[in-house]
């Protein structure tokens, strides 16, 4: 009776000791890597560590009765950050008699249609997005000025870390009603200039 009780009792403690063997080296590993995936993730941009920039203006891109105006975002910062996604993007004015002006996400004019990616923005490098409209609409009914004219753009990052952060704002004009109220904008892609079609 006390052999058995012996041999159970070694069979328990090299159970004990094998978990306690796979468990630090789990333990091990875990802490191990846990720096490593930190230390590539790579944060999001915040409007502080950004300018944004026209490529341009009216007329840059034009091509059969279509135009293309690029968006530029530079990193003034010492750090690399990212950006993924689809600004936010408002024209002001963006009214006439009623009618607002529509963005809708895409491409296809200009600028190609580009899946959303994260984009690495490394310090001084840049990245930019697409503005796409035709500008052969409603020319007869329509005023060529003055209350279908843009006078600025404005954009928010897609990511943003706080509710705090700024938008951009740069002077743009455009004429909307020409454009059929209607614009399109890209992802956000890498360099000064987004693919074109």
């Amino acid at each position: 009776m006390s052999i058995f009780r012996s041999y159970r009792r070694a069979i328990f403690q090299v159970a004990i000791g094998v978990l306690t063997l796979f468990g630090s080296a789990g333990l091990i590993t875990l802490s191990e890597s846990s720096p490593a995936l930190a230390s590539t993730a790579i944060p999001t941009c915040s409007s502080s560590q950004l300018t944004m920039s026209v490529d341009g203006g009216q007329g840059a891109y034009s091509a059969a009765g279509t135009q293309g105006v690029a968006f530029i975002f530079r990193n003034i910062s010492k750090r690399a950050c990212s950006l993924k996604g689809y600004p936010k993007f408002r024209l002001e004015p963006s009214s006439y008699k009623g009618k607002l002006t529509k963005i809708i996400n895409g491409g296809g004019g200009i600028f190609a249609s580009v899946p959303p990616r994260l984009v690495e923005v490394e310090p001084h490098a840049s990245a930019s997005f697409g503005l796409d409209y035709g500008d052969a609409y409603n020319q007869g009914n329509d005023p060529s000025a003055g209350p279908c004219m843009t006078q600025s753009a404005t954009a928010w990052l897609p990511m943003e870390p706080h509710p705090y952060s700024v938008p951009f704002t740069t002077a743009l004009k455009i004429n909307f009603c020409f454009a059929g109220f209607q614009f399109s904008v890209t992802s956000i892609q890498r360099g000064r200039v987004p693919k074109k079609v």
